[in-house]
């Protein structure tokens, strides 16, 4: 059982994209954007404007590698991504919500926790 893992659909301009929240994920959001894993919390919390769309990204790159995706031809542009996806005045509350999910971890007796 992973502690820290959740998967959830990104609907965006017309496209879905699944987000798979997990150890992975945070890696390479903690290596491409340089802030140690402990700082997470924090980096949500005083920035969320950037750090929401930065983990749901890295999370989309996470399941496009897990699932043995074209990464060029499958992940949108981040600029884009994170435009749209602010364009919508609800969505930071609804994906901060699903990112605290995957922060639990899954529960015991369901594959995909988080998938609401």
């Amino acid at each position: 059982m992973n502690k820290l893992s959740g998967k959830f659909d990104v609907e965006l301009g017309g496209k879905k994209w699944v987000c798979h929240l997990s150890m992975n994920a945070f890696r390479i959001l903690c290596e491409k954007e340089y802030i140690k894993f402990a700082e997470m919390q924090s980096f949500l919390q005083e920035k969320p404007l950037s750090a929401v769309p930065k983990v749901i990204y890295y999370g989309i790159l996470n399941n496009i590698i897990l699932t043995k995706q074209d990464v060029d031809k499958k992940l949108p542009d981040f600029e884009w991504f994170a435009a749209v996806l602010l364009d919508d005045p609800g969505s930071l509350e609804t994906y901060t919500e699903k990112i605290g999910i995957a922060f639990g971890g899954e529960a015991e007796d369901k594959e995909d926790s988080g998938n609401k």
